[in-house]
């Protein structure tokens, strides 16, 4: 599990890296800057651009990319479905996702549990986490998501779902004791 993870971290790491080169603007933010921040307000949207076998049976192992905004900065998402389960809980998808926030300003990587409940509409999911790499390491996360099926902004160059993306909110607090 922890070589997973930890394989997983270098993904999103990669990832993130070499979407925010593209996109960062000269003189952007260093990931450790402002440490004395004790909560941030990021948002995202997000799409799935690989889906290793059949979605209907699981997301584990897809690749997330999309945009980020709020305390971070304008700039790039890249995520990972780490695990999923799709039975324990009828009508809900459980799973856990690595979160890569690459902004202008800030970048970090969160590591969360999702509950995503698809009885409703549209599908609407909560987010419970903690940052587990770069600017404010340690911080709880807690958030939600929305998914939309038609996204208002284009999701190019890969969309494996079309025109599906997710749109949310994360909050990051840094414990009392920090």
């Amino acid at each position: 599990m922890k070589r997973t993870i930890g394989l997983a971290l270098v993904l999103v790491a990669a990832l993130s890296l070499a979407v925010v080169a593209q996109a960062r603007p000269a003189g952007g933010g260093s990931p450790g800057a402002d440490r004395n921040h004790r909560s941030a307000d990021v948002t995202f949207t997000k799409w799935v651009t690989n889906v290793p076998g059949d979605p209907s049976v699981t997301l584990a192992g897809a690749s997330m990319v999309g945009v980020v905004g709020g305390d971070v900065g304008p700039g790039a998402f890249a995520g990972k479905v780490v695990k999923d389960n799709n039975t324990l809980e009828p009508k809900f998808w459980l799973a856990q996702a690595l979160y890569g926030f690459n902004g202008s300003r800030h970048s970090f990587v969160a590591y969360n549990f999702i509950t995503q409940n698809n009885t409703t509409s549209p599908i609407t999911a909560t987010i419970r986490g903690v940052v587990v790499q770069g600017w404010m390491t340690g911080a709880l996360v807690t958030g939600e998501y929305t998914q939309w099926d038609n996204c208002p902004i284009p999701t190019l160059p890969v969309n494996v779902f079309g025109t599906v993306c997710f749109q949310g909110t994360l909050h990051l607090q840094l414990g009392l004791g920090r």
